[in-house]
């Protein structure tokens, strides 16, 4: 079992080179992949090592790490480690804001009913959709997928706010998938991150079944079922998660959401 040394007792070029790792590896999740397998985690770890080193304009460090395994090793765990509790953060961020931009709260805890007010948000993915009324399920807007306020909420708080900001250091990055239109977007990867971390802060509520590979199975579909309705959703997605503001509030399997594509603007 290799044991990792606390960063405080490394020199401080390697201190450096890992402060940057850290930064551009959580890039790459957030960008590229948000829940890499191990071999992908790993992968980007070292990608960000080894940037973060060229950058720097530490050949030498650079160099140790394509050639030597272990050193490489030691490295990429400050890394992996890192950006892994990344993930954490955004369902701590997700826990602070899920009672009340979903009405918990509002909900009487005597006979089940809060836990059934619960599960019925986690079914077929209602937490992702806004409603005029937040704890009446009949006025769910299914034709805005993922425009929830707690969903913009999430992506402000941890992603946009403040000049130190991940949206901040990337926001060169941010592209556009429409070919008619420059306005940026809000990267599926990002949004996957927010939407399980809000899904894993209401499962506390309903008390997981993992959301990742469905959430990306549906944001996939999504950008293959019409290319601009895509492009409008997460490039609103993007204005309002820099902004902070999101608008208040057939035989189907049970956890996949219904959305309204032909109401989507």
């Amino acid at each position: 079992m290799q044991r990792t040394i606390s960063l405080r007792v490394q020199l401080k070029v390697i201190q450096d080179v890992i402060h940057e790792a850290i930064i551009l590896g959580s890039g790459l999740a957030m960008f590229e992949e948000a829940f890499p397998t191990s071999d992908q985690q790993l992968a980007q770890s070292l990608k960000s090592i080894l940037t973060s080193a060229n950058s720097l304009k530490l050949p030498l460090i650079a160099n140790r790490v394509e050639r030597d395994n272990i050193y490489s090793r030691h490295l990429t765990n400050y890394v992996t480690g890192r950006v892994g509790k990344m993930r954490v953060d955004i369902k701590n961020t997700a826990a602070a804001v899920v009672p009340s931009l979903y009405g918990i709260l509002r909900v009487s805890a005597e006979n089940g009913a809060r836990k059934s007010f619960v599960e019925s948000l986690l079914l077929q993915m209602n937490f992702i959709f806004p409603r005029n009324n937040i704890t009446d399920s009949n006025t769910i807007r299914r034709n805005e997928p993922y425009l929830h306020p707690a969903i913009i909420t999430v992506l402000h708080n941890f992603f946009f706010k403040g000049p130190k900001s991940f949206g901040k250091r990337f926001s060169e990055t941010f592209t556009s998938s429409s070919k008619s239109s420059n306005a940026k977007e809000v990267p599926q990867a990002m949004l996957a991150l927010v939407v399980v971390g809000i899904f894993a802060a209401l499962k506390e509520w309903e008390g997981g079944k993992d959301e990742r590979d469905k959430q990306e199975y549906i944001l996939n579909a999504k950008a293959g079922s019409g290319g601009q309705k895509y492009h409008s959703l997460m490039s609103r997605l993007y204005r309002e998660a820099q902004s902070g503001i999101g608008q208040s509030s057939g035989a189907l399997d049970a956890q996949v959401p219904d959305i309204d594509f032909d109401g989507m603007e």
